[in-house]
């Protein structure tokens, strides 16, 4: 019985603890290294793609089809006075 209890508290604690796969961030550009069939995808702005791929790397950049901005912030409307 100790050996169940011990088993479910250790499940329930990693499950707690484990991050999720969405949280990690997501970029909007991608370098793409064609002669060696590379692919990273970890530039926010079309320049700094550019500058990583470009050159002696040999790379091409484009937007990253599996791109997902943040939702944005909700608005907060201020409250209504009442008159009088």
């Amino acid at each position: 019985m100790r050996t169940v209890l011990f088993a479910l508290g250790a499940c329930l604690a990693a499950l707690a603890t484990a991050h999720r796969a969405d949280a990690a961030p997501s970029y909007r550009y991608c370098a793409h290294y064609e002669d060696r069939g590379d692919v990273t995808c970890a530039y926010d702005t079309f320049q700094q793609c550019l500058d990583t791929a470009r050159g002696g790397a040999g790379g091409t950049c484009g937007e990253n089809p599996f791109y997902r901005p943040a939702p944005a912030a909700p608005v907060r409307q201020k409250p209504k006075r009442k008159a009088g």
